[in-house]
Order: structure tokens, then C-alpha cells, then sequence
């Protein structure tokens, strides 16, 4: 074997195991935002709501720079939705008009901690600072006190369950997720949306998703077109069964 073909085959087995570990990322970050959807970790946390209506609950979490928000606004407008925005006290720091532009339009506010860390395995001291600083942060750019929690990345353990429900926050995860983070495709995520639909789920997108503005016009036509009204999280739990 001449050394041009060993360099080749370093070469490829390189890439190959580059792959490979990409591959092994991904697969990792898609148990850790799907882990638990529909076997709830903590008791209390809200993954889906019961109920008999059809009726589900579309969510944006809102953390990257402003990203899609004003035509995700637009788009709730033109086909008259109302939807829950969980936010982190980061974002609405550096963009405190289109948080109160969220409100204005009539959707809901819900928390999503002030600096998007992973909140499970904190100690309480560390968590109180936390939501502090989201409270804090919510009361002088907003003047509003969420009642919603939903922790980042989804992680919850008991000890965060309790905590935010001892702060009276209902803690909201989710049922459906497409990914939209990963910029899987426009028809993916409509897919992943459509296929999965069911009584009282919660869809979770995120604003930082360009794809999902595209895919937000289709997936809320297909919704309705199959009989489910589209409220925020609040509505959806008061038709709880």
C-alpha cells in the first residue's frame, strides 16, 4: 500500500468518525428535549392536558436574539391565534418593546428563567436567584407576574417541580415537538406537528426558528381544517377534564 492511499484512508476514517460523533450529538440532544414527553418525571408537571375538547395549546419559547418574533406576531394576527410565549429575563431585557409587543398583541407571558441555564440539580439558593431575577425582570419591563413555568431545555427534577410550584407556577412542558430547532425542513416540522396531534397537547416552537415561521402558516390551517381550536396554555388547562 503506497502512502498516498494510507493518507486516504486516515483521511476517510477521519471524516467517517466525525460523522459518526455528530450523529451521536444529535441522537443525544433529541432524548434530552423528548425524554419524558407523555411519562411525566415529576409529579404536577404539565406535559399535555387531559380533556375530551379538541383543543390544543400552541407555545414559542423565546430566548435568541429577536430572531422571528415580529413576523411569528404577524403571522398569530392574520389568522387570529392566540398563542404562549414563555420567555427568559435575558431576552426581554435586550428587547423589552417586542416582549411588551407579545402582550399588546393579546398572547399570554409565561416564565422560561432568566438565563436559560439548566435549572435541574441546582440548589434552592441557586434557584431563588433565578427566579428572582425572571420575576424581577417580568414586573419592570412587563408589569406582569407569570404563573406559567416551563424550564429550559425541558429539564425538570422534583426538586425544580417543587420549587416552582411552591412560587405558584403551573410547570409547563410539552407534547409535540418537531425540532424546528434543527432546521429539520418547512414539511418536517408540519409532519411532526399534524401526525401527532391529540386532545389537549401542547406544541412547543421557537422564534429563533426560521423554518418554523414558514411552517406556522401551514401547521395552523392543518389544525383547524382537522377541528382543533388553538388556545394558549391557560385555555387549554381550563378545559381540563
Amino acid at each position: 500500500m503506497n502512502r498516498e492511499m494510507r493518507r486516504r484512508r486516515r483521511r476517510n476514517r477521519i471524516i467517517i468518525g466525525a460523522v459518526l460523533a455528530i450523529l451521536a450529538l444529535a441522537a443525544l440532544l433529541q432524548r434530552q428535549v423528548l425524554q419524558g414527553v407523555f411519562v411525566p418525571m415529576a409529579k404536577g408537571v404539565v406535559y399535555r392536558v387531559e380533556t375530551v375538547q379538541k383543543a390544543v395549546a400552541l407555545t414559542f419559547d423565546v430566548v435568541w436574539e429577536p430572531a422571528e418574533t415580529g413576523r411569528i406576531l404577524d403571522t398569530l394576527d392574520r389568522y387570529r391565534v392566540s398563542a404562549t410565549f414563555f420567555l427568559t429575563g435575558d431576552w426581554i431585557r435586550k428587547n423589552p418593546d417586542l416582549a411588551r409587543e407579545i402582550m399588546v398583541r393579546g398572547h399570554e407571558i409565561g416564565q422560561h428563567s432568566q438565563s436559560h441555564k439548566i435549572m435541574t440539580g441546582m440548589k434552592e439558593e441557586t434557584l431563588a436567584k433565578e427566579f428572582d431575577m425572571a420575576e424581577e425582570t417580568l414586573r419592570e419591563e412587563l408589569g406582569v407576574q407569570a404563573t406559567l413555568f416551563r424550564p429550559p431545555y425541558g429539564e425538570v427534577d422534583r426538586t425544580l417541580a417543587d420549587f416552582a410550584t411552591g412560587r405558584g407556577y403551573r410547570v409547563i412542558i410539552w407534547s409535540i415537538a418537531p425540532q424546528d430547532w434543527l432546521d429539520p425542513g418547512v414539511d418536517k416540522i408540519v409532519s411532526r406537528v399534524v401526525k401527532n396531534l391529540h386532545n389537549g397537547a401542547i406544541i412547543m416552537l421557537h422564534t429563533s426558528s426560521s423554518q418554523a415561521v414558514e411552517a406556522l402558516p401551514v401547521i395552523i390551517q392543518s389544525v383547524k381544517m382537522r377541528g382543533y381550536t388553538i388556545c394558549t396554555v391557560s385555555g387549554l388547562l381550563s378545559l381540563a377534564k
